[in-house]
């Protein structure tokens, strides 16, 4: 009886492992998040009968089947994984597109409201006009705005008193007007190295933001030719790596199928192993009982002939 009971647990066991508990309970209570990473069963499934998984679970076979079959997990999701930042990434891609193409032709078109020839032009006049003071040292030519008012006044003091000629009024006016002039110059000539180069240290600095202004107009036009381009590469990659992952997905689904399917039947082996040793020893535990039975009834016949 207890070989037979053990023979429909077995069946049992056998039922659920067909129906895909063993393996289900395996990944579950034994989870693995990288590939090749596989640590072996630590705990046993809820399964009917788990005793009988002991056996199973220590076959080499078996544990090396079942990590091949976890790597195959492993590979499953992480082609999803793959899958759904791909649709992420053309969703980004797609965004990026528009925003660059409504974006790019309003920052070009503001760029060129800057009219970099005629700044060069203005630049070039600048540096001619420098260079004719700096031969000449010409203090005059860097006057401040100040200054250069206070020169327009003693410039019209000195047509107001040589309109008046030699009127006794005014008689000390060119003495103090030749003094006023006089330090006007001293200061023009003082000041004169110090602007001069700060005068071509700004005219360098105005030449170098041209060229970058330049520069930076010629790489939006690059990029407006080269960008559309560029982002049709990216989707067709991205159209080809999705291609490829369909692709592998099923193939990658069949063979983890296929490989649960032949976990399955190890167990299945192992326990049927077990069923059929039970079945020699339910057979010869009936041989047996059965020679307990003549056993008994010989001697129960031999002790009723011998009686009187």
């Amino acid at each position: 009886g207890a070989f037979e009971r053990e023979n429909r647990h077995l069946g049992e066991s056998i039922a659920a492992i067909r129906g895909g508990k063993l393996i289900a309970g395996l990944l579950a209570r034994n989870p693995e998040a990288e590939m090749a990473g596989f640590r072996g069963v630590r705990r046993l499934p809820e399964m009917p009968h788990a005793g009988h998984l002991a056996p199973v679970l220590a076959q080499h076979e078996f544990q090396e089947a079942f990590k091949n079959f976890r790597d195959l997990q492993f590979l499953q999701r992480n082609l999803q994984q793959w899958e759904e930042s791909l649709g992420v990434f053309g969703d980004m891609l797609a965004n990026r597109r528009k925003a660059y193409a409504e974006r790019l032709p309003q920052v070009r078109a503001k760029a060129q409201q800057t009219d970099l020839a005629a700044l060069q032009q203005r630049r070039d006049a600048l540096a001619t006009e420098l260079t004719q003071a700096e031969a000449a040292a010409d203090g005059a030519a860097f006057a401040s705005p100040k200054q250069r008012a206070l020169q327009a006044r003693l410039d019209s003091v000195r047509a107001t008193l040589k309109a008046l000629g030699a009127d006794p009024d005014v008689a000390t006016a060119p003495e103090r007007l030749r003094l006023a002039a006089g330090a006007m110059t001293w200061d023009l000539a003082q000041q004169y190295p110090l602007r001069l180069w700060e005068a071509k240290k700004a005219l360098v600095a105005t030449g170098q933001q041209i060229d970058q202004a330049r520069q930076r107009d010629a790489e939006l036009a690059q990029a407006q030719r080269d960008e559309p381009a560029r982002f049709d590469a990216l989707a067709a990659r991205s159209v080809e790596l999705d291609q490829r992952i369909q692709t592998l997905r099923p193939q990658v689904t069949a063979l983890a199928r296929e490989q649960q399917g032949q976990l399955q039947e190890i167990a299945v082996a192992e326990l049927t192993r077990q069923q059929e040793r039970l079945a020699v020893y339910a057979t010869q535990a009936r041989f047996a009982v059965a020679q307990l039975y003549d056993r008994a009834t010989l001697t129960v016949e031999a002790g009723n002939a011998a009686r009187p």
